[in-house]
């Protein structure tokens, strides 16, 4: 093949195919309609031009014919150009706290990294379960939550890939054929989607909820998310985990192979060195200041998560070029759309009429509702990206709160982030179940078998603590 040919057939590769090209048109379109089409009663001319970017971003993140930050940066500048927010206020809304904290949060990931503390965290953690498989896939799984509350969740994954993998064929274990292998691949998936939730570090769809409330006058610290979610993670796990159990009954008796392997990594990654120490060092620090002085208002979430990637270049342990290979700057931009489309969404009163239309179909019985909200998002979320679903659900449950006595803000919007971190049953709907799944451990069909028991569980799981423990303990 000539040079020529090589480029030209480069090109054609990088070219959208035509049901790209449909779905983007589709989007498009829908846009426009909303644009000249009379606004129903009720709904401002804005407001129907909002649900038509609301549907586009819909169609685009689910479909994903573009990249999804493409799509975030499609939302911020449709607003102006359809003449709905003008451009300063859509621009200066990318500016929220939430967005800083992320990257923030990213940068300190990228030290936990590249120093490679996350790997000795997770044998460190895998060594202590050690006894027997059944209580092995459960060190698993909560090796994977943990470390989830201080990375985020796809970090996590793409971590113990290897790690689990290594010792799956020390064991000499045949993909697909080996329930221990399933069930060991799927307690990393599921682990660290549940443990995602349980700090505003595991998941970008968590400080977009803490942003989209703060534009509202609501102000959530970080120790207050922990306080509202850690329940979740630490009953959601073990019912999740004997989910697996029943569902695919290890066959193996012996782990002996597991130990030893865990034992040499052990022993080939040695004593910490000093960028390793400093590194966990300022990551304690930071935690620390999060969960007692993130409150202070001249401190927050965000000042705090910049000191901590300050003090790593201070000392050190990372560098500019580390950030620029490492942090998935793509998320910022698709966090800085979900950002405006919420609070578009709220200031044209495009969501307060949607929550009026599920009001009227729903019933104004708040337990009905809630219940409705949890299976809504859980659905949304395993067909697209959870940051996605989250975002476009988020001014719509904001709404139906105003909307139904005894459904706060808060505790609408934290129903919806926690159960947007929730997507058991696709391997398109979290990273973790695409990382997990290329393994070859597991086939589709296991994952929507036992992905589908253990969101019902879930959704169980979500409504009971927010009923007897958010409304009847906190009074949220």
């Amino acid at each position: 093949m000539t040079i020529e040919a090589d480029n030209f057939s480069k090109r054609r590769n990088t070219l959208l195919s035509r049901k790209d090209v449909f779905f983007i048109a589709l989007a498009f379109s829908i846009v426009a309609l909303f644009y000249l089409l009379p606004p129903p009663d009720g709904l401002t001319h804005n407001g129907q031009v909002m649900i038509g970017i609301l549907f586009m971003a819909a169609i685009l993140w689910i479909t994903e014919p573009i990249p999804l930050a493409v799509t975030g940066l499609m939302i911020m500048i449709a607003q102006p150009m359809l003449g709905v927010i003008p451009a300063v206020d859509v621009f200066s809304s990318f500016g929220n706290q939430a967005v800083f904290f992320l990257i923030g949060a990213f940068i300190i990931s990228v030290a936990i990294e590249k120093h490679g503390l996350h790997r000795r965290m997770a044998f460190k953690f895998l060594s202590r379960f050690e006894k027997n498989p059944r209580i092995f896939t459960l060190g698993i799984m909560f090796s994977c939550a943990l470390l989830s509350f201080v990375m985020p969740e796809h970090g996590v994954a793409a971590l113990f890939l290897p790690i689990i993998v290594s010792i799956l064929i020390a064991m000499k274990l045949v993909p697909r054929q080996s329930n221990f292998g399933k069930v060991s691949m799927l307690c990393v998936a599921y682990g660290c989607s549940i443990g995602s939730l349980g700090t505003l570090i595991g998941g970008a769809r968590n400080p977009l909820t803490i942003g989209v409330l703060s534009d509202i006058g609501i102000t959530v610290t970080f120790f207050d998310w922990m306080k509202y979610s850690m329940p979740v993670v630490f009953i959601a796990l073990p019912l999740v985990w004997l989910v697996l159990q029943f569902s695919f009954p290890i066959e193996i008796k012996d782990v002996t192979m597991a130990k030893k392997e865990i034992d040499n990594q052990l022993a080939i990654a040695g004593k910490m060195g000093r960028s390793e120490v400093l590194v966990l060092v300022i990551l304690v620090f930071t935690v620390l200041l999060w969960i007692f002085f993130s409150s202070f208002p001249y401190l927050g979430l965000a000042v705090i998560a910049i000191l901590g990637g300050i003090l790593l270049f201070l000392t050190g342990c990372i560098s500019w070029k580390d950030v620029e290979k490492r942090v998935p700057w793509g998320i910022i931009l698709l966090y800085g759309g979900a950002i405006t489309l919420g609070m578009s969404m709220q200031s044209t009163g495009a969501g307060e009429w949607i929550a009026h239309l599920l009001f009227k179909n729903v019933g104004s019985n708040p337990y009905l509702v809630i219940f409705a909200i949890i299976i809504f998002t859980i659905l949304l979320t395993n067909a697209m990206s959870n940051i996605g679903a989250v975002a476009i659900l988020l001014p719509i449950g904001i709404a139906i709160s105003a909307e139904i006595p005894g459904i706060s803000p808060l505790f609408a919007s934290m129903i919806i982030a926690l159960s947007g971190g929730l997507a058991f049953m696709l391997v398109i709907a979290t990273p973790g179940n695409a990382i997990t799944y290329s393994s070859g451990y597991f086939s589709t069909r296991d994952l929507f078998k036992v992905g589908s028991v253990s969101n019902i569980i879930c959704i169980l799981v979500i409504f009971t603590v927010a009923v007897v423990y958010w409304k009847g303990i906190l009074g949220l």
